[in-house]
């Protein structure tokens, strides 16, 4: 990507992110140019929605050089919550509003402050997170968790989709049980009250199961994100397999 672009014009896009009816779509162009510049200087603003559409563009373009000035944003208490997803997403790394963390940790990695993701290194570190050694290797992973009760729940995490703009995801997956009619509507309104995720229907060997789904950016999946998705899955997922079924199968 380029911040030189001579058919864009990217004074007149900076200007309209100041207001509301036209942010959004100057925002959009502005990541589709690459235009980290004039983005980086957008940090400066005293509009603080001029600086939080900054700070989304920049973790959205995984800009290595807005890592400093994403901190230093940090260190002032400024948009903590989107600061920290925008340092997450470019450096891969999850340290939330730990400034000193930050600041030691691009010490000592100023030349890949913005490192691919390694799925191998991150399903190990997520493993070490959750005492638990997975199975699997490419693209597909599973993790048997130990539930309350003695009860067990296997969690199938998969790399390698795209959403419908060209992003790679990470998708967090456990089956429930059989979907029988009687329970659609119970299933479907649990999806108001789980903070993450959301129960499906899918055919497995031919005959409609109920699944709960996690889908994530994989510019987002740090080891410790993804095991707490991973921890969330399996324990609502068991919740329902055990009201369904009274069982402990999957």
């Amino acid at each position: 990507m380029t911040d030189s672009t001579p058919s864009v014009d990217f004074r007149s896009l900076v200007e309209q992110l100041y207001e509301p009816y036209t942010r959004r779509a100057a925002r959009q162009r502005l990541v589709r140019s690459g235009a980290v510049a004039p983005l980086m200087e957008c940090l400066d603003s005293t509009n603080e929605s001029v600086v939080w559409a900054a700070v989304e563009s920049l973790g959205e373009l995984r800009a290595a050089e807005a890592v400093e000035p994403l901190v230093e944003l940090l260190a002032r208490g400024v948009l903590v919550a989107s600061v920290c997803e925008a340092l997450a997403r470019i450096t891969r790394q999850d340290f939330g509003a730990d400034v000193p963390r930050w600041r030691q940790w691009i010490a000592a990695n100023r030349n890949n402050v913005a490192p691919e993701l390694n799925v191998e290194q991150c399903i190990g570190a997520t493993g070490k997170h959750l005492g638990i050694e997975p199975a699997g290797s490419g693209a597909t992973y599973q993790f048997k968790l130990a539930l309350p009760g003695g009860r067990e729940q296997k969690v199938a995490v998969f790399f390698g989709r795209q959403d419908d703009q060209g992003e790679p995801l990470v998708i967090v997956y456990s089956e429930c049980g059989p979907a029988e009619a009687k329970y659609y509507e119970a299933i479907l309104r649990k999806n108001l009250t789980i903070p993450a995720g959301a129960f499906a229907i899918r055919d497995i060997d031919g005959k409609p199961n109920f699944v709960l789904v996690d889908t994530m950016l994989a510019a987002l999946a740090t080891p410790s994100n993804l095991a707490k998705r991973i921890e969330n899955i399996a324990a609502r997922a068991d919740a329902v397999e055990k009201t369904l079924t009274q069982e402990d199968r999957r």
